[in-house]
């Protein structure tokens, strides 16, 4: 009986021992291990994304907001300085008033609201023909403000006003008329021919405009549009508002030929005559 048993457990031990031998089974038992190892680091980075995917979508939020906050009481999110440029004749100051915004309040008192400061800025003074705004460096106001162009000066009474090119007239008197070379238009009630002679005024030549002192609206039954033209150079024009531009062309070449202080009548044709001898 005990030599039945160790003959069998020898040939138990030949078969596996003949068995591992066997190249193609360690590569079959060698793959399955490699296969089991490669499933459990995909499952195990699967669920270490998930976890970092969860994690972020909980943290970015708050670190944006912590920015943001951070932002709002810093000194960048106030004006550092506020730029008025551009305003020409009309007074800084008084653009900074209208505008209501200074140096130390909050950028979000402009950004999303710019569209309704420009309105409001347009509508409070007719004399503003654009206004532009700008944010540089973060927190750095620029207010570019284009007024309408100064054409002439009004007379009420012993007040002057501004005449502009769209046609209207300031509301506030100007101190010293003389500093600039503009002409008087006066004795325009029809605010349409008055809109008519500016633009026929600023047709013409720059030194024929320079030369002008008044322009007087002077209609007669034969001429309801007649205009008297007093000349820098000491001349009158006497001229039609509706041949204007046309006439006053052609002033420099007449008056060039003049021997004397002259009145120079382009109502129909032209020709002159000294003032001493008015008709």
């Amino acid at each position: 009986m005990k030599d039945f048993l160790q003959d069998q457990f020898k040939k138990f031990k030949n078969y596996f021992s003949n068995l591992f031998k066997n190249i193609s089974f360690k590569d079959e038992i060698k793959k399955s291990i490699d296969k089991f190892f490669n499933l459990f680091k995909k499952i195990k980075i699967g669920k270490i994304k998930f976890k970092l995917k969860k994690t972020l979508i909980i943290f970015i939020p708050l670190i944006f907001a912590l920015i943001f906050l951070t932002y709002l009481i810093s000194p960048l999110s106030k004006f550092d300085s506020v730029q008025i440029d551009g305003n020409g004749y009309i007074p800084k100051n008084y653009v900074k008033k209208l505008l209501n915004v200074n140096t130390g309040d909050s950028i979000f008192k402009v950004v999303g609201h710019r569209k309704k400061i420009v309105n409001k800025l347009l509508d409070n003074d007719h004399r503003i023909k654009s206004v532009s705004i700008r944010i540089l460096s973060f927190n750095k106001l620029i207010v570019q403000v284009r007024p309408y162009k100064e054409i002439g000066y009004e007379t009420r009474g012993l007040a002057h006003y501004l005449i502009l090119e769209n046609g209207s007239v300031s509301n506030s008197p100007i101190d010293n008329p003389n500093d600039i070379k503009l002409p008087y238009i006066v004795n325009f009630k029809d605010r349409d021919n008055l809109k008519s002679i500016i633009d026929k005024y600023m047709s013409l030549p720059k030194d024929i405009r320079d030369n002008i002192r008044v322009i007087s609206y002077a209609p007669t039954k034969v001429y309801p549009d007649e205009l008297h033209i007093y000349m820098r150079d000491g001349n009158k024009v006497l001229v039609l508002l509706s041949n204007f531009s046309y006439k006053m062309q052609f002033y420099r070449s007449i008056a060039t030929k003049l021997k004397y202080k002259s009145i120079i009548n382009m109502e129909v044709g032209a020709y002159s005559y000294p003032i001493n001898k008015q008709k």
